[in-house]
């Protein structure tokens, strides 16, 4: 039987065998969404960073008569990763970058040898070889669905950084009836996951959903005020005091730029003695395949203490015992600060404390010079990404996996030849970075819903009901969010009733209900 035609097992059928082939017991979720994607259903399964979504990738392969996936990425790293998992698995798998998207490869493809591929957005829209195998019947006939890892980016970085993800619903046009979409996720806010939908067109008529609640309570979430200048880099040292030499809580330190993580990174070593300076590294998407691996495994078995760091760490990320997150810096949107605080205590047995230091600007007590403009502008709309020469003119090619400049840190090491320099990259990363930090609510104070209009108010206390408003547009009401968030305490109400609020957690649920499904 093709990949277009499984067979829907019973849960307790699928619990036995994923038992008897992998070894573990499955969760009711991770069994729904496998159901679903079976039943040829566009399926979005939402759910906390920790908690097993990946095994959702795996479950309808043992059912689905030897169809294949296909696993969209948002970084290499992570693609890799998937790959190597379904190897282990027992699922023939490649992983198409630079080195590995040969045409021979394509023919192996084309010839059934992998029924797992993890591939970039850029990849699959630009590589010709791509066209050309939606063309073999003998391919589509078994494409079982397309899997979208960390599929809020598709609305989060569609935007202006990374345009080819908001075109990923052209594949629409290519793909056969019965191969349908996977969309996976522990960050999708309502406003989000309708973005997605469209973009991706997904079929309304056919559509399941799975939402779990995204909430960490073994996280303890802390913001605090920058007390000094950032560039000068005291209130990390403040955070975290090495100078004693010993040994900090094993810990992953956020930064928005490859450049960001380097300096924090030789920042917090010139407060060690030299023979422990390589305790602490930079981790970014510059590095080598073979130096990140290597460092991943360290970090696992303590032989280093902590790494600076970032989204090329952080994206499928298996450390179970992260005791202390950092945020250095304001980040405009809360998916991507929850995903990086997520990577905490993953072991639901193990506490964690997760601390967003952000620049004194962002809090409603700021007095500076700088201008507070409103949160509507955030509703402007942004001027279009001026395109590289190879996007104006068409001319990506096969080894250009992933986007040139970006906020949100990203895999590019396919990109280098050719193209901008890491230092341009950088440069490009920290502009960006500084014209987003200019937009900010005003005011001296956080009404009972986030004031769009800027327009001061006298209001009844916090409802119970709702802390956002629900008629900004997607980007005010990211912003919106964040300031909310940044400013709870000051005004009365808890970070986490936002958070469960902004991303429409389901009453009741944690990250510790999610796993009791087991």
């Amino acid at each position: 039987m093709s990949g277009q035609s499984p067979l829907i097992p019973t849960f307790a059928r699928m619990r036995a065998v994923v038992q008897e082939k992998f070894g573990l017991r499955p969760c009711d979720w991770q069994l729904l969404s496998a159901q679903h994607q079976l039943e040829q259903k566009d399926v979005f399964t939402v759910s906390p960073t920790g908690s097993g979504k990946t095994l959702t990738f795996w479950i309808p392969l043992l059912f689905n008569h030897d169809g294949i996936i296909i696993i969209v990425t948002p970084l290499n790293i992570l693609g890799e990763k998937n790959c190597d998992e379904a190897i282990v698995r027992g699922f023939p798998a490649i992983n198409l970058c630079a080195e590995t998207a040969t045409d021979q490869t394509f023919k192996d493809i084309e010839k059934l040898k992998y029924c797992v591929i993890t591939v970039s957005p850029e990849r699959i829209l630009t590589d010709t070889c791509f066209k050309l195998l939606w063309k073999s019947n003998k391919f589509t006939e078994k494409l079982f669905n397309v899997t979208f890892d960390e599929g809020h980016c598709i609305s989060e970085w569609g935007k202006d950084f990374r345009p080819l993800y908001s075109q990923l619903g052209d594949l629409r046009w290519f793909l056969p009836d019965h191969t349908a979409l996977h969309v996976v996720s522990a960050t999708m806010p309502p406003h989000i996951l309708t973005d997605v939908k469209t973009k991706l067109r997904t079929r309304p008529y056919n559509l399941a959903k799975i939402i779990r609640s995204n909430d960490h309570p073994n996280i303890n979430l802390i913001v605090t005020e920058m007390k000094f200048p950032r560039n000068s880099m005291h209130d990390l040292t403040r955070i975290m005091d090495l100078r004693p030499g010993q040994p900090p809580e094993k810990f992953m330190l956020f930064t928005n730029s490859r450049a960001s993580a380097e300096s924090t990174c030789n920042r917090l070593r010139s407060d060690l003695p030299s023979h422990l300076r390589e305790k602490i590294i930079w981790f970014h998407s510059g590095m080598t395949m073979e130096f990140r691996i290597d460092a991943m495994e360290k970090l696992r078995q303590g032989e280093i203490w902590g790494i600076c760091c970032t989204d090329a760490a952080g994206m499928g990320l298996d450390l179970r015992d992260i005791t202390l997150v950092i945020q250095w810096g304001y980040t405009s949107s809360l998916c991507t600060l929850m995903q990086r605080l997520g990577r905490g205590a993953r072991n639901p047995s193990v506490t964690a404390m997760g601390i967003y230091l952000v620049e004194p600007i962002y809090f409603d007590t700021y007095s500076g010079k700088r201008k507070r403009p409103l949160v509507e502008e955030g509703t402007r709309p942004k001027k279009k990404a001026k395109a590289s020469q190879s996007e104006a003119s068409g001319q990506l090619t096969r080894t250009n996996d992933e986007p040139l400049h970006s906020e949100v840190e990203e895999d590019d090491k396919d990109i280098n030849d050719g193209f901008d320099s890491d230092a341009e990259v950088t440069a490009s990363q920290d502009n960006e970075m500084e014209r987003r930090s200019e937009v900010l609510p005003t005011g001296n104070s956080l009404p009972s819903t986030v004031n769009p209009s800027g327009v001061s108010a006298t209001l009844p206390p916090v409802p119970v009901t709702a802390l956002l408003p629900s008629d900004l547009e997607n980007c005010a009401l990211e912003r919106a969010a964040m300031y909310a968030f940044i400013n709870a305490h000051s005004h009365g109400f808890c970070r986490r009733r936002l958070c469960n609020e902004y991303f429409n957690n389901p009453r009741g649920q944690s990250f510790f209900t999610t796993l009791k499904l087991n």
